[in-house]
């Protein structure tokens, strides 16, 4: 399969950060309909003045991370948070196919992060790219409250203990299609935002039928610099009363070859309180 028979982004509408900010009737409607239907979107930080400059931090950010997941595994090691639940993705893990290093919202706030190498070095470029990645979730949230008029906020509440964070990932392709494992999944957060710059984000879509079939995957398409891929969560859409769509999704490869290739996931997670509460209901 070549890049040029993959299904196009016009399957994913585009919102623009800056009217979203300006509250632009039009844009919500838009923005509304994209969570109800895949439940995927782009968002597009350009035309806001204060994210103007975040197409350069995600390539400088890439090129932290190749430095920080190039170091040996003994130095990685450092980096395993072992006094947190198995749950929470703070700090250094790994597994079978990728590496990730989570860094806590929480933490960044508290200026308390435990950052190390070439990510302690860049701090400063983490934590505006993060808190950028983090007001646009919090509005993105408040237009959806207004549109819904459910209080989606109230669970995400300022101040308020959560494991929201920005996760580097590295996630290298393989020799082969045929060696991709399965990795379908839900994300159990609110929003999740997907910066990357190469091909292997798939989602299913619903609309045409089971998750089996392979025609009914699409691949979304890189976001454009200064862009990032949105999808919304289960936590959105337990709190929406099943209006929203957490989609299934996965990573694969729409062609045989092994390459670097590195991922920069942000994820709006609810506040503790509020999951605590969810499970006793």
């Amino acid at each position: 399969m070549t890049r040029t028979e993959l299904p196009q982004s016009d399957l994913f509408p585009t919102i623009d950060l800056e009217r979203l900010v300006a509250n632009s009737s039009s844009e919500n409607a838009k923005l509304l309909e994209a969570c109800k239907s895949n439940g995927v979107f782009y968002l597009d930080f350009r035309n806001y003045a204060a994210t103007r400059d975040i197409g350069r931090q995600t390539e400088a950010i890439y090129a932290v991370s190749d430095r920080y997941f190039e170091q040996p595994i003994e130095v990685k090691m450092k980096d395993l948070r072992k006094d947190q639940p198995a749950s929470s993705d703070r700090g250094f893990k790994f597994y079978d196919f990728e590496e990730t290093f989570e860094i806590s919202h929480d933490e960044m706030q508290q200026g308390s992060s435990r950052l190390s190498g070439p990510l302690a070095e860049n701090e400063p470029l983490l934590n505006e790219f993060h808190s950028h990645c983090h007001k646009a979730s919090h509005l993105i949230l408040s237009r959806l409250e207004e549109a819904l008029n459910i209080p989606l906020r109230s669970s995400h509440r300022p101040g308020q203990p959560s494991e929201t964070g920005l996760k580097l990932v590295a996630e290298p392709s393989f020799p082969t299609i045929a060696d991709v494992p399965e990795t379908k999944h839900t994300d159990s957060g609110t929003l999740t935002f997907v910066f990357y710059d190469k091909w292997g984000l798939q989602t299913h879509l619903a609309e045409k039928g089971p998750e089996d079939r392979t025609e009914n995957w699409a691949f979304i398409p890189p976001p454009a610099p200064g862009c990032v891929v949105v999808h919304v969560a289960n936590t959105l859409q337990r709190l929406s009363k099943n209006q929203l769509r957490s989609p299934v999704h996965r990573t694969s490869q729409p062609e045989d070859g092994q390459e670097k290739r590195y991922v920069l996931t942000y994820f709006l997670r609810p506040e503790d309180a509020a999951k605590t509460q969810a499970v006793v209901a």
